[in-house]
């Protein structure tokens, strides 16, 4: 009996080991599997999600009945411009079909003046954008030609996109609406750059030259520096000066900081000044220009050292450059300066670094 007890007892804990064991293995299994894959879930929902091609959709559409097209063709420029069809490029021959799909769709009856300004405003928008090709060239052509302004509008904001209409007919077009004061000046800039290339350089120089209107020479300044030409930003800091738009936060357009410090590189007297003025306005400009803003503290111009001197300190107060570093340009200039009004400007600086400073060893706010 004494034995069969001790037998039971050996086989109890036996089973209990093993499984112990069997437990202990699928644990150390489960620890030693990696993570799911993050885009696991994301993959699953793609495969499980039934796909669209480009050319069901527009065989869709072309299926509707006359009298559903206009309906229909809002449907259809929705959804081509939701996220599903985002980036999509269109060859030669869907392109065609599409723009012939959409032109035809607006010509379908059931129009009311509202919304037809509105479908067509879409529609232009769209085609200009995303549709190259020989139609839907010549409907965007005839909509910057004819209008509404609504429409016109919408077509040259999107023209000249590298997927969309363009070419020297879209270009001249839009010089000659911008000739005929069809253009407004917050569009005609950027419509001109798009659809012009290098070639509306030019064209952009002689408007931002010429013009007193605050709102052509903000975009001009900023299309011209979509050339990457450093010598650009000497004209467009130079025209700034001239019409006052230099020395004001508010007024002073975007400026890249790469381009600006590539035209300090070999700027001369005037043009530093001018360049420091800038910095002075807009800090962020100083990350790359530290050695100029050096070069400009040693100025022998004194207005050039002012400005050089507020560059600093507001550099160091937006925390574009250390406080230790803007301490160091200051106080090296105060030694040698000579100017009451410029040891002003540094000493009140190098307070306003110090005050900093100790804030930071302290934590007093």
């Amino acid at each position: 009996m004494k034995l069969i007890k001790a037998v039971a007892s050996a086989s109890l804990v036996v089973f209990v080991a093993l499984g112990l064991a069997q437990k202990y293995n699928k644990l150390s299994t489960l620890a030693r599997t990696p993570p799911p894959d993050k885009d696991l879930l994301a993959d699953i929902q793609l495969e499980t999600r039934p796909q669209r091609s480009l050319d069901a959709v527009i065989a869709e559409y072309q299926s509707a009945t006359e009298a559903e097209k206009r309906t229909d063709l809002a449907n259809l420029l929705a959804t081509l411009d939701s996220p599903e069809f985002d980036g999509v490029n269109l060859d030669i021959v869907t392109a065609e079909t599409l723009s012939r799909a959409i032109v035809a769709g607006l010509s379908a009856p059931g129009a009311v003046d509202t919304e037809d300004i509105e479908l067509r405003r879409q529609a232009v928008g769209f085609l200009a954008g995303r549709v190259p090709g020989k139609t839907s060239r010549n409907f965007v052509l005839k909509a910057l030609e004819d209008g509404p302004a609504e429409v016109r509008l919408e077509a040259l904001k999107r023209v000249g996109s590298p997927s969309g209409v363009r070419g020297r007919a879209v270009f001249a077009m839009v010089q000659e609406l911008g000739e005929r004061g069809l253009v407004p000046d917050e569009v005609y800039p950027a419509a001109l750059r798009r659809t012009g290339g290098a070639k509306a350089k030019d064209g952009l120089v002689a408007i931002f030259t010429s013009t007193d209107s605050r709102t052509l020479i903000n975009g001009c300044a900023i299309s011209l520096q979509d050339y990457h030409d450093p010598e650009l930003i000497g004209t467009i800091l130079e025209r700034l000066e001239q019409v006052g738009m230099i020395d004001s936060a508010g007024k002073l357009p975007w400026l890249s900081a790469s381009l600006l410090n590539e035209h300090l590189k070999s700027a001369d007297k005037a043009a530093l000044r001018r360049g420091m003025i800038a910095i002075s306005v807009r800090p962020s400009l100083s990350k790359l220009s530290i050695e100029h803003i050096e070069k400009g503290l040693q100025s022998p111009d004194p207005d050039t050292r002012r400005y050089a001197a507020i560059a600093v300190k507001k550099a160091v107060v937006a925390k574009v450059i250390e406080a230790q570093q803007g301490e160091s340009l200051l106080a090296g200039r105060l030694q040698v300066e000579t100017e009451p009004v410029l040891k002003a400007e540094l000493t009140g600086g190098l307070e306003r670094i110090h005050s900093l400073l100790g804030r930071k060893a302290t934590g007093v706010q």
